[in-house]
């Protein structure tokens, strides 16, 4: 079993499709479509010990959306905190709470 991480969103069919950051199990790591996949850069091979988990997202990508966000609008922010929707449409990812959190804590010193 071989895991592969997505760089860029992929249909998958006609109603699905996989955000960038996504994990997936290839049975076979010889499979054609993963290979190709990797070959035209949408995805990339995670090695043993390589973190599969969001938690994997760089704080500082987090740092730097953020920062991207407009303190005034109310998608962007709210009860003081960046809005979790508006960093996942940014980085092409979910964030989870705690990984905002962390980032928020981060720039507020």
């Amino acid at each position: 079993m071989a895991r592969l991480r997505l760089l860029a969103t992929v249909k998958v069919d006609r109603e699905t499709s996989l955000r960038p950051g996504a994990v997936i199990e290839v049975k076979d790591p010889d499979d054609a479509d993963a290979a190709s996949l990797v070959a035209r850069g949408f995805a990339r091979w995670l090695k043993a010990g390589d973190e599969a988990g969001e938690e994997g997202l760089p704080p500082d990508r987090i740092i730097a959306a953020i920062g991207r966000l407009d303190p005034a609008n109310p998608r962007h922010f709210k009860a003081g905190k960046p809005e979790l929707k508006a960093l996942g449409e940014l980085l092409g990812v979910d964030v989870t709470a705690d990984q905002r959190d962390r980032a928020w804590a981060a720039l507020q010193g």
